[in-house]
């Protein structure tokens, strides 16, 4: 009897673990994307934990039906492969520092989200992990399969290494984009941008043209009450919709690049777009979005993350188009791209598992990603707003001035009536703050 009961025991304990744990009879378990196939150990990993650092807390629920979200992914992941992942979450203003202090110790963090902040300090520190040893970029159905964002991977590539990635399958996918509100154009009389654009005619001579005809004094008590344009990211569109190099890389070490006809020109043309064409508000930090979402400014370049705010605030009078292009410009459009990627740290004590996780969480089921692009098709105004801002993203650029401190505050310094003087005399002290880091890695 006793036999018995010790043998009806342990095949209930079997089948109960064979329920709870996929894979638990099995050596390896398979996930099928498209035509990739993600083969997992079910037995290498199990009790092992790895630290996934963010600055946001873990998502609970998807807001798109039919999708899992990031914490039903993980429990997933957790089942299959026996381990654990444990989020390590903390506000922003206390992200950075922290998450540093963690690597630099050697312990406590595994897979970290970054930004354009960390390139080139954080490779050069060897505080990141090459992917290539562990993520092959060049099997193009794991490329399909998880979507990789192209312009991520060129930016966090560093002497020929990956060093982060992310994919599309996320709202931030498309770049900053120029909010515009359709109605202020049409009662004008004004073309419509996204027409230009198509055109082959959004040119920073027709924005600042349409322009000058939007700041107004809409009610005649002799007060400018509306203003043509207000944004936080005032110099990187003019920089990067002209081509401009901000910093060059020269065996994995950057040099200051900007000082060029071509920079000159796209510090000119922000000057005159306050001195000639009166386009901003005095004020232009003041709330760009919450303006043009009122109606008080007619357009605000930002990014992505505001489309769903802007659609629920103008519904159709909202128009998206890229920014436009200057007069040295090859490219047809030439946005900033958002520049936050997953990476993995020096400190992971497991880097093969890290990369396992980072994988299978970037990676949504065939069925996820038709939900997931519908709902973005929805957000950007329908399939040709979504073509045109995929196609955009092709050429958006990940601003590289954050990873350089110092640099921002020269950029103030630069004298936007006379750019060209003005960059050649600040030009040894742009070196000096890139040559600060360098000398600070020796």
């Amino acid at each position: 009897m006793k036999k018995y009961l010790i043998f009806t025991l342990s095949l209930l304990m079997f089948f109960f673990l064979t329920a709870i744990i996929p894979g638990f009879t099995q050596r390896v378990y398979s996930v099928k994307i498209g035509d990739y196939v993600l083969n997992i150990d079910t037995q290498k990993y199990r009790g092992k934990t790895i630290y996934m650092w963010q600055f946001w807390p873990e998502e609970e629920q998807s807001s798109i039906p039919g999708i899992r979200s990031g914490k039903q992914v993980r429990e997933e992941f957790e089942k299959i492969t026996g381990a654990k992942v444990q989020i390590v979450y903390t506000t922003w203003e206390n992200y950075r520092p922290k998450l540093s202090a963690a690597i630099l110790s050697g312990s406590g963090a595994d897979v970290v989200y970054i930004g354009a902040g960390e390139k080139p300090t954080w490779m050069m520190k060897k505080m990141l992990i090459p992917l290539n040893k562990y993520i092959n970029f060049k099997d193009q159905n794991l490329w399909k399969a998880v979507g990789f964002r192209e312009s991520t991977l060129k930016f966090f590539t560093w002497r020929g290494q990956v060093y982060a990635v992310t994919n599309i399958y996320n709202d931030n996918v498309f770049p900053y984009v120029l909010y515009y509100n359709k109605e202020k154009f049409e009662m004008n009389g004004l073309p419509d941008p996204l027409e230009l654009y198509k055109q082959g005619k959004w040119t920073w001579d027709a924005f600042f043209s349409i322009g000058s005809k939007l700041t107004q004094d809409t009610n005649g008590d002799g007060k400018i009450d509306q203003w043509a344009y207000a944004t936080w990211a005032v110099v990187q569109p003019f920089l990067y919709t002209n081509d401009v190099e901000i910093v060059r890389y020269i065996a994995g070490k950057p040099v200051f690049a900007m000082d060029s006809p071509k920079a000159y020109r796209a510090f000119q043309a922000i000057y005159d777009m306050d001195s000639k064409y009166k386009m901003r508000p005095a004020d232009w930090w003041n709330d760009p979005q919450g303006r043009f979402q009122k109606g008080i400014t007619c357009m605000d370049y930002w990014g992505p993350w505001e489309l769903t705010g802007m659609r629920q605030a103008l519904g159709k009078k909202l128009g998206i188009v890229p920014f436009p292009k200057g007069p040295d410009a090859k490219k047809k459009s030439a946005d900033m791209a958002d520049d936050g990627a997953w990476a993995i740290a020096s400190s992971s004590k497991d880097p093969e598992l890290s990369a396992l996780w980072l994988l299978y969480m970037l990676m949504p089921t065939d069925k996820e990603k038709e939900a997931i692009v519908k709902n973005q098709i929805e957000k950007v105004g329908g399939k040709e707003n979504y073509d045109l801002l995929l196609d955009a993203a092709t050429r958006a650029q990940i601003d590289p001035i954050s990873g350089i401190p110092g640099f921002w505050d020269l950029l103030n310094q630069i004298d936007y009536a006379n750019p060209a003087k003005s960059i050649k005399a600040l030009k040894p002290k742009f070196q000096s703050a890139i040559d600060a880091i360098l000398e600070g890695l020796k």
